[in-house]
């Protein structure tokens, strides 16, 4: 089931924060993603090799990660 205690017990401040880091982790996640399989993203970035777009978006993957591990340790 969902847990939802992590949103009890906080201030504004922190609910905010925790929401911000949340959306910022699905969105680096969205972007490594269509860096990996989105074709206009390919065209426009035509200088940058296949295996380049795999690994920037693997890399922005990862990152989203870390940030969403560092925001779970936060708490």
């Amino acid at each position: 089931m969902l847990n939802f205690d992590i949103f009890k017990q906080k201030s504004p401040k922190q609910r905010f924060l925790l929401i911000l880091g949340l959306i910022m982790f699905v969105f680096y996640v969205v972007l490594g993603l269509a860096f990996i399989f989105w074709e206009p993203i390919a065209l426009r970035l035509s200088a940058i090799p296949l295996w380049g777009r795999i690994a920037i978006g693997i890399l922005l993957i990862i990152y989203a990660f870390v940030r969403l591990l560092s925001l779970s340790r936060r708490n």
